[in-house]
C-alpha cells in the first residue's frame, strides 16, 4: 500500500492532454461527481464499511476545458533547471548554479535567452567574464519556453512512471 500523502493524481483534459495534479481527496471529490473516467488506478485502497476505492493515478476529465497553453512561463530558477533538464550547459554534469551568458554588469539581461544551467566549476571559471573571453562554450543556445512546458512545471523532472504514455514534453 502506498503513502496516501505523496500520491498525486494526473489530470487530464477530454482531449488527453495534461491539466494538472490532484491531491487524492480531489481525484476522488472529482470520481464522485462523475467529472473525471479513471485511466490508471494506484494501489492505494481506501475502504468505507460499504465501499471500496483505489486512489486514481490518472484520470481524464469527462468534460472539455480550455487549457491555459499560452501562459507564460515564469524566469525563476526551477525553471531555468527544468528547461536545462539540470545540466550544465557548457560541460555537460549536473547543474548547480544559473549563469548570466553576458554578465550582468556587462549589459546582459536577465531573460530566458541569456540565462543558463551550469555547475559551479564553469561558473567559477566564467565568472564575470563574457563567454568570449573564456574557454566554454554554450552545448545549445538557450530558448524561452513554449508550448506545454507549463506542464513540466508542475509535475516536476522526474514524473510518476504510470504517467509517461500521458506525458509528451517537449
Amino acid at each position: 500500500m502506498g503513502n496516501i500523502n505523496t500520491h498525486k493524481t494526473l489530470i487530464l483534459n477530454s482531449t488527453f492532454q495534461p491539466l494538472s495534479l490532484a491531491t487524492p481527496q480531489r481525484a476522488l471529490a472529482l470520481l464522485f461527481s462523475r467529472k473525471i473516467n479513471v485511466l490508471k488506478e494506484s494501489n492505494i485502497n481506501l475502504r468505507s464499511v460499504e465501499q471500496s476505492f483505489f486512489i486514481p493515478k490518472v484520470a481524464a476529465l469527462t468534460y472539455y476545458v480550455k487549457a491555459p497553453y499560452a501562459r507564460r512561463v515564469a524566469l525563476n530558477r526551477e525553471n531555468i533547471f527544468i528547461r536545462d533538464s539540470y545540466i550544465c550547459q557548457y560541460c555537460g554534469v549536473d547543474a548547480e548554479s544559473i549563469d548570466h551568458i553576458v554578465p550582468k554588469s556587462k549589459g546582459g539581461l536577465h531573460d530566458w535567452s541569456n540565462v543558463v544551467a551550469c555547475c559551479k566549476k564553469c561558473n567559477l571559471l566564467k565568472a564575470d567574464k563574457q563567454l568570449s573571453k573564456t574557454i566554454l562554450n554554450l552545448q545549445k543556445n538557450p530558448t524561452v519556453p513554449e508550448g506545454n512546458f507549463w506542464i513540466k512545471t508542475i509535475i516536476g523532472n522526474n514524473p510518476d512512471p504510470d504517467w509517461k504514455e500521458y506525458l509528451i514534453l517537449t
